[in-house]
């Protein structure tokens, strides 16, 4: 197949970036031929490691750039200059993130090819227009519901969504129209794997030898929930346990949201016990999850959890929030500790359990790993992938693909 995938920005080190990226170069892997679209391409911060063999057509910004927000307008006009850009007519339209979808649909319309749509987060139009939260929001409230009709006309011309979680399907049907599917990403297991540098890291942020190391990584926003980790580490510690929460990542996009945590850290004495990193190289990544005991992902209301695979693809025991996604693919005690979203009491009880029983520790780490090695990965990823844009293609050309055995991807 000639597939187009298609991304507004590529400016992060996000988990919705890296898969994309990564789908990309499995599909290539796969025999298709692959290209990636986007409208702004930060290449020294957006997986150089991962990019430096594989070319992203940055078609750059569109009118007005300086244009901000909301952020729908600098979407649409940043995806109305994509499709006009484009003129290489594609079999597959695979656009990523929203707005991605309308650049997409309108590429359709003007070169042909099928829709197939990987959203990674469910679209707040409606909530926005549905519950303004103060005198500004209901002067916006009208242009949130233009805004919503919009986006639902134009997600009607989707041939086919996909989700990574059964709960953001549902929280999509409820509100737009059209066919769905959902589809599970997972972890590069080449690239994550047991083996890190866990004496270095340890050394570099003076960890002792019998201090349990809970860490956290990715991109600092809101729904992450690290407030709940913060207060459940101080219950832990509180009950005699020698625990340091690692808190790693960059705060690019919510600088305000670390500098709320950091004071919150400040006024409960917890300098000694949580340690703010910053952002992690890339090539440091397997690093920082080989020096921890165990890995925590607090995030509520969170589509998928890609991360939190990567975590267990190199052996690191994760604890998971109910409340993200990719628990529907985990087992409480058997590969993961699963908890209550927002609920510090429960994920207490979890994180003690985990790091005053070392033999449920190996039990999650050896089981875990295993699943993210051999079921959650990139090849099974693309092969799902592929095999549903296949389905959209058929279905519409039934003549263009060889049978193909029926298989339901609605279900892990």
């Amino acid at each position: 197949m000639d597939i187009a995938l298609i991304i507004h920005e590529a400016l992060i080190e996000g988990g919705g970036e890296r898969q994309c990226i990564c789908l990309a170069r499995a599909l290539s892997q796969h025999g298709h031929r692959v290209t990636l679209y986007t409208s702004a391409y930060d290449r020294a911060n957006c997986f150089p490691e991962i990019c430096k063999d594989f070319t992203i057509k940055e078609v750059g910004r569109g009118a007005w750039p300086w244009i901000k927000r909301p952020l729908f307008v600098r979407g649409y006009l940043d995806m109305r200059r994509l499709a006009a850009k484009v003129e290489e007519r594609h079999e597959v339209w695979n656009p990523h993130h929203w707005p991605a979808q309308w650049g997409a649909v309108w590429l359709k319309h003007k070169l042909g090819g099928a829709v197939v749509w990987m959203c990674n987060d469910v679209p707040d139009s409606h909530q926005n227009a549905q519950r303004p939260r103060s005198l500004a929001g209901w002067i916006k409230a009208p242009l949130y519901w233009f805004y919503y009709f919009y986006d639902r006309s134009q997600n009607r011309k989707v041939d086919l969504t996909m989700f990574l979680s059964n709960w953001a399907e549902s929280e999509f049907q409820k509100i737009y129209p059209g066919r769905t599917c959902v589809v599970r990403s997972g972890a590069d297991p080449t690239r994550f794997a047991p083996g890190g540098n866990r004496a270095g890291i340890r050394a570099r942020f003076g960890f002792a030898g019998d201090e349990f190391i809970l860490l956290w990584l990715g991109i600092f926003m809101p729904h992450r929930r690290l407030e709940d980790a913060i207060a459940a580490v101080r219950l832990v510690a509180a009950r005699g346990v020698k625990i340091r929460l690692l808190l790693a990542g960059s705060d690019r996009s919510y600088p305000e949201y670390l500098n709320s945590l950091k004071t919150l850290v400040s006024e409960a004495g917890l300098q000694n016990v949580v340690t703010f990193t910053g952002k992690v190289a890339d090539e440091e990544i397997c690093d920082f999850y080989a020096a921890c005991d165990a890995f925590v992902f607090p995030n509520d209301q969170q589509t998928w959890g890609l991360v939190v695979l990567e975590a267990m693809a190199c052996g690191c025991p994760v604890l998971v929030s109910r409340g993200a996604g990719v628990h529907e693919v985990l087992t409480h005690g058997e590969n993961a500790m699963l908890f209550p979203p927002r609920n510090p009491e429960a994920m207490a009880r979890e994180i003690e359990a985990l790091a005053t029983q070392p033999d449920l520790r190996r039990k999650i780490e050896q089981s875990g790993m295993r699943l993210a090695r051999e079921t959650y990965n990139w090849d099974r990823f693309a092969d799902q992938v592929s095999r549903v844009c296949q389905e959209v293609i058929a279905r519409d050309s039934p003549a263009v693909l060889l049978p193909q055995p029926s298989r339901s991807l609605t279900r892990p």
